[in-house]
């Protein structure tokens, strides 16, 4: 009966989990996210399960244009799911992935008067997506872990930000060109994780992800998006978990 009873436990912690990714990813702000983490996030700690935040700059460009890269920063959730010694289910979800370019070459508004007005601005183009890596991590060393796999993401909006110092003033324009770009993109993600501590702990990563699907539905050739990421992964509610644990293995009978 015991078993029976840490078994459902088990599966409502990873229900409720999914639950919080799910509305995670309809979350309008960072801060729901940490309030996320914060209420669910000893529930979900568990020896075989943790959860917690991500978070960590980024720098990503686009394929097939004359473009730089582009710093960001991303926020999400994660959950680490044991399944042995060495591996590990690894999901994310992040509502508010930032990707995209700068430094893209000027082009025409469609506007004489704009045209002329931002002529020679710089253009940094913005994606937001949400995206979902699933991935796998394998401990190849001590704490030291690969991990790889696949990521969708889903567009939520595209706009290229026009940029000029004209007379000690800066002149802005916002193009919106969502229409341009596809909803979905496909593409596999892997790098390198290092944790602080065997256990459920602090931990560090450097991951690269390139798209495999194009997402211009009019620029000549394949555009593709790709980047680095440098994580940061803090479990939450972890030592709250741990300790109540303990208290519970100490206040069970021993047969």
């Amino acid at each position: 009966m015991h078993k029976k009873i840490i078994h459902t436990n088990k599966i409502r912690s990873i229900i409720t989990g999914l639950l919080c990714m799910l509305f995670c990813c309809n979350a309008q702000t960072a801060s729901s996210q940490v309030l996320i983490a914060l209420v669910f996030g000893n529930k979900l700690n568990t020896g075989k399960l943790e959860f917690g935040l991500m978070t960590g700059p980024t720098l990503t460009q686009i394929s097939n244009i004359n473009s730089k890269l582009k710093p960001g920063l991303n926020l999400g959730l994660y959950f680490n799911v044991n399944i042995s010694d060495r591996l590990v289910l690894h999901p994310e979800a992040i509502p508010k992935s930032a990707m995209g370019a700068k430094g893209i070459d000027f082009y025409s508004t469609g506007n004489i008067g704009l045209d002329t007005l931002m002529n020679g601005a710089s253009i940094k183009r913005s994606i937001k997506a949400i995206s979902v890596p699933l991935l796998v991590r394998y401990r190849i060393a001590g704490l030291l872990y690969v991990e790889a796999g696949p990521q969708i993401d889903l567009i939520t909006n595209v706009k290229d930000i026009f940029k000029k110092e004209a007379d000690d003033n800066e002149l802005t324009y916002t193009n919106q060109i969502k229409d341009e770009y596809t909803r979905f993109e496909v593409g596999v993600a892997g790098g390198l994780v290092y944790k602080l501590k065997k256990n459920t702990s602090l931990a560090f990563g450097l991951r690269y992800f390139t798209g495999l699907t194009d997402i211009s539905k009019l620029q000549a050739g394949n555009q593709l998006s790709s980047g680095w990421l440098f994580n940061v992964f803090i479990p939450i509610g972890a030592g709250k978990a741990e300790k109540m644990k303990a208290e519970h293995a100490a206040a069970s009978p021993v047969n």
